[in-house]
């Protein structure tokens, strides 16, 4: 498995598949408008792919100076990669590049994301604030932080 930037036009066609799955889909995500937002993260230099044999397996999209560190804004892992450390390759690679320079590393997940949350403390991010319809209304949004070592 390598991980690399995406290409604006592949980040936009990742939506199609992310927008199926949960969270996003009982947030009411839809692909055109999350597809136009990779797009224009990817643009930036902001999604980086896990990819195998030409297969992307998973994305994250992060966004640099943020709260003197970085925000991943989303991590997505197609369901048939789950559990092979896909998720876990893709937030330490922008772990890596965030802590050369910065402090911190923060995610955000649904309350409701159990499978997040165990994830998040395995990669030892803190619980740091609950946030009250920050996605969507009538949903909870858990702030998570990493410390530099």
């Amino acid at each position: 498995m390598r991980i690399r930037l995406l290409e604006p036009a592949a980040a936009r066609r990742q939506a199609e598949w992310i927008v199926a799955m949960e969270p996003w889909r009982s947030m009411g995500f839809r692909a055109p408008p999350l597809g136009r937002w990779l797009f224009r993260r990817a643009r930036a230099g902001c999604v980086l792919a896990a990819v195998q044999q030409h297969a992307i397996l998973g994305i994250v999209v992060f966004q640099p100076d943020f709260l003197l560190g970085t925000f991943i804004a989303l991590l997505a892992v197609r369901p048939q990669a789950a559990g092979q450390g896909v998720g876990r390759a893709l937030v330490e690679r922008v772990e890596q590049a965030t802590f050369t320079h910065r402090r911190w590393l923060y995610v955000s997940s649904d309350s409701k994301n159990l499978a997040a949350a165990r994830f998040y403390k395995k990669l030892d991010f803190a619980r740091t604030a609950r946030l009250p319809d920050l996605v969507c209304e009538n949903r909870v949004e858990i702030l998570w932080r990493k410390k530099r070592r």
